[in-house]
């Protein structure tokens, strides 16, 4: 065998041999043993590989294992979601902080001016571990707010898978608050921090979503009413329950009496002017026996002015009412109706009211004759 095969090198190299015309010629068997050794180092190649391809899938599996667990609890898990909560509203991203937080039928302010303008927020974190228990996760943290380093417990559930085989974890809501505010009906907006914000026409409260930090909350701002200086509401994750209710409670500006009387005036003022003895929708009514049609000339002067009342509150409704006013009615009078015209002087009372609307800078005023008085 060595022989052969040092015998089909040196053919293979170049040499040549001898020339023995009448031998007779053997096929040489160099092919045939070439691919015999081929076909057995092949053998030999494909085992070792797949020893070292199992043995690679084994490592691979192993490292998947560990991977998936690191990814599922450090990379994706309840710890990363509450530090991308923190790091959101340390930087002072409202909108992603705002997505971090679970779905709530709250009112949520989401004015970039809002939260822009609150006190106290979270200026620092530290991670200081997680607790994680089937479908429930605890999350501690060192958090800077208000001047002060607090250890906050967040608590996480688990939300349904992510990314296919990963668990996706969700942020309770303790990481926000909510507050109630209560205002009377027909209230169309509230301020917070300054900023004007919508209430829906139908309610008489609501819910504000608000995430961490201090917050002023305010009635709006009217010519004729007041809701005070506000309240302060403070937020904070680690809170026991949630900030006090806010309560607007509406009270009468000092302005709104001299402008309701000022409209009384004007609206006695133009029945006066009218030259009826008893003019529609007027206080003023003489004591004529007989239509219309058999009176004429008719003048009125204000003998005594009235005085002017609010009852009431702006949340149950105010009603101004004037009251102890005389007028004189002149004029004359057929009496029967056969062209005789006889003077009369008449002295009247002057009583009449009309309920409060005020609106923003409008003040509603519908008077009417008051048959009370």
């Amino acid at each position: 065998m060595t022989v052969s095969t040092q015998q089909s090198d040196s053919r293979a190299s170049g040499s040549v041999a001898p020339e023995t015309p009448d031998a007779p010629a053997t096929p040489s068997r160099k092919p045939d043993r070439k691919r015999g050794r081929r076909r057995s180092g092949g053998r030999r190649h494909l085992a070792s590989a797949a020893v070292l391809a199992a043995a690679g899938a084994a490592v691979l599996a192993g490292a998947a294992v560990l991977g998936h667990g690191y990814i599922s609890r450090d990379v994706l898990g309840p710890k990363a979601v509450t530090e991308d909560y923190l790091a959101a509203l340390a930087s002072g991203d409202q909108a992603a902080a705002h997505a971090l937080l679970p779905a709530t039928d709250a009112l949520v302010p989401r004015d970039p001016e809002i939260f822009a303008a609150a006190g106290e927020k979270i200026t620092g974190f530290e991670i200081l571990g997680q607790d994680i228990r089937e479908d429930t996760a605890v999350v501690q943290a060192l958090v800077d707010q208000g001047g002060e380093r607090k250890t906050v417990e967040f608590r996480l559930g688990k939300a349904g898978p992510r990314a296919v085989i990963f668990t996706q974890w969700q942020l309770g809501p303790s990481a926000a608050r909510t507050v109630d505010v209560e205002f009377p009906a027909g209230t169309g907006e509230i301020r917070i921090n300054g900023t004007r914000y919508p209430l829906p026409s139908d309610r008489t409260s609501a819910q504000l979503l608000l995430l961490p930090g201090s917050y002023l909350v305010e009635g709006p701002r009217e010519r004729y009413l007041s809701y005070g200086p506000g309240t302060q509401v403070l937020v904070e994750p680690g809170m026991a329950g949630g900030p006090a209710p806010v309560k607007l409670h509406p009270a009468a500006k000092g302005e709104l009496l001299p402008a309701v009387e000022a409209q009384a005036d004007a609206y006695l003022a133009a029945c006066l002017a009218r030259q009826e003895a008893a003019p529609a929708a007027c206080p003023n009514e003489a004591y004529a026996s007989v239509g219309p049609e058999r009176i004429r000339n008719v003048q009125w002067t204000l003998e005594r002015a009235p005085q002017y009342r609010v009852a009431g509150t702006p949340e149950l409704g105010m009603t101004v009412y004037a009251t102890g006013g005389k007028a004189r009615a002149r004029y004359q009078e057929d009496t029967t109706g056969a062209g005789r015209w006889e003077s009369r002087s008449d002295l009247v009372n002057i009583n009449f009211g009309a309920e409060i609307e005020p609106e923003g800078d409008v003040l509603g005023l519908d008077f009417r004759p008051d048959p009370l008085h």
